[in-house]
């Protein structure tokens, strides 16, 4: 894969008109935005869509209430994959509903972890402007599009701010930092679930250790959220699984590193336990688009096996099964 930003160009207009005909057969509301940007590329002068995204892109001409912006197309080679909007500042209204950045993934390619992708890309394109933070909006109703902004928010840090209303329909509001803070202490919330000898973890891979491991579900809690709180939103969103959060097993610290990047947690652990038909289950398939294809096992704790938190090496799983 050799994703990456570009300016709109003629050599990728023929995968915008797949991706029109893809809108046409299976509109959404939330697509409107970007299959009415796709139609006017595709359907009408090319030459006239060019010179518009150019000139709002260096401000010239701007519709009062319009800010500069610059429309990306995300693409893997030639193929068009999607549409991303960044506005160069917000209005008032923008920082109601809008923010700095409005993206869309073509049918045929969402749920393939392309906009968690074209979104950090996006991110180091705000970054080159001088942005320090955007603020990214959607619907609440929205579920993938707030999954997508909030493991990037963890990942860059930042913070979800109060929702806003409009006409009745309430969206979430999160402010992302355009570059990694690193150095910052996270809290998170891990779930232990135990079936007999084993517990219910997800396989990794660090590229730069070459190291295959085990990884517990949970997350990050966010402001004003309790742990077993975060662990029921965590898993939710993780697997479509509401839980019930047992006793609390222990508070600890974990420093690691993971791809030359180094973490430093606070971890709270809590007992938890899935629905009867999950846990019959050997496998548990993953929802998030960034994991498409993975799943939640149980896995049996052995020596052999590196299940992180690292707390969890050797004997002292013995406690906890």
């Amino acid at each position: 894969m050799t994703l990456k930003l570009i300016l709109p160009k003629i050599g990728c207009l023929s995968g915008v008109c797949e991706a029109v005909a893809e809108y046409k057969a299976a509109p959404s509301k939330f697509e409107i935005n970007a299959v009415n940007k796709m139609i006017v590329a595709a359907d009408t002068n090319y030459t006239e869509y060019f010179a518009t995204t150019e000139n709002d892109r260096l401000g010239v001409g701007l519709a009062s209430g319009r800010v500069a912006h610059t429309v990306f197309w995300l693409v893997d080679g030639d193929k068009y994959i999607g549409t991303f909007d960044l506005r160069h500042e917000l209005t008032p209204a923008l920082e109601q509903v809008g923010g700095h950045i409005a993206y869309q993934i073509r049918p045929s390619e969402q749920h393939k972890g392309y906009a968690s992708a074209g979104l950090k890309l996006c991110l180091q394109k705000a970054l080159e402007m001088g942005i320090d933070k955007v603020l990214l909006t959607c619907e609440e109703s929205n579920v993938a599009s707030y999954t997508v902004i909030h493991k990037t928010m963890l990942e860059y840090s930042g913070c979800e701010i109060a929702p806003t209303f409009k006409n009745g329909v309430q969206n979430r509001r999160v402010w992302v930092y355009t570059q990694k803070r690193w150095g910052k202490i996270r809290a998170v919330a891990i779930a232990v679930v135990r079936k007999a000898n084993k517990v219910l973890a997800v396989a990794c891979y660090d590229p730069v250790k070459n190291e295959e491991f085990y990884r517990l579900p949970g997350g990050g809690i966010e402001f004003g959220e309790k742990a077993a709180e975060a662990l029921q939103r965590e898993i939710r969103e993780e697997i479509g699984v509401e839980i019930s959060v047992g006793k609390k097993l222990g508070v600890y610290e974990n420093i690691f590193t993971f791809g030359n990047q180094k973490g430093h947690e606070i971890m709270i652990l809590h007992e938890v336990s899935l629905p009867l038909e999950y846990m019959q289950k050997d496998k548990i398939p993953m929802l998030e688009e960034e994991f498409e294809g993975r799943c939640y096992e149980f896995v049996e704790i052995t020596a052999d096996k590196r299940i992180y938190p690292a707390i969890f090496g050797d004997e002292k799983w013995q406690q906890y099964i």
